[in-house]
């Protein structure tokens, strides 16, 4: 399950990134 989360902070941290960058 950790690992999981692990995955989806860090598709979530590339997609802030994304928005900041198309902002």
């Amino acid at each position: 399950m950790r690992a999981e989360i692990e995955n989806v902070v860090d598709e979530t941290k590339q997609a802030i990134t994304l928005l900041r960058r198309h902002l």
